[in-house]
């Protein structure tokens, strides 16, 4: 009588042991295929940022070409114009907020003028005719001075020309907004 009753506990330890088994065994499964699946994921860079996209607003009248900002903050623009006439460049600005008058830069060269503190060189062309493109490389300003970042980090600025028009007086006009990513 006892050997049946032990036999009959450890036939139930059994199928309790067995079900634990199938219970880990079907858990693990899934765990490994969530893991693959978020390596695969990665791997594809399907979630990685640095592949989002960047993009150049421009005003009516100007037009981006090429554009970037590397990790230094220095913003590299490709500018065009067709406004109908040629236009003479008095300064241009990058600055990461836009004044409380909404008409200028927060930071940086907040008067658009053409000190050279605020250009990685002077431009090279005071002069941009309708349909020209010259490439301008500035420094951005942020809060904190030069608005550097990480390579992959997002940048969002504005980019304004201090500009006459002959014939016409001086104007300062934010020309472009730009959401980038820093190279």
């Amino acid at each position: 009588m006892h050997e049946k009753s032990v036999m009959r506990r450890c036939g139930a330890c059994a199928q309790k042991a067995q079900a634990a088994i199938d219970f880990l065994i079907s858990y693990g499964i899934a765990l490994v295929f969530i893991g693959v699946t978020f390596v695969i994921i990665y791997d594809v860079s399907v979630v990685n940022p640095s592949l989002a996209t960047t993009s150049c607003t421009p005003s009516p009248g100007f037009s981006c070409g090429f554009y970037a900002i590397n990790s230094s903050g220095i913003v590299s623009i490709q500018l065009s114009q067709s406004l109908g006439a040629s236009i003479n460049i008095q300064g241009i600005a990058c600055s990461t907020a836009i004044n409380a008058t909404g008409n200028k830069p927060l930071y940086g060269n907040i008067y658009v003028s053409n000190s050279i503190t605020f250009y990685t060189s002077p431009f090279s062309t005071n002069t941009i005719y309708s349909g020209a493109s010259p490439v301008f490389k500035l420094y951005c300003y942020s809060s904190s001075g030069k608005a550097t970042g990480y390579a992959g980090n997002p940048f969002i600025g504005y980019i304004w020309l201090n500009y006459t028009i002959p014939g016409f007086g001086a104007v300062i006009q934010q020309v472009a907004a730009l959401d980038l990513r820093y190279t």
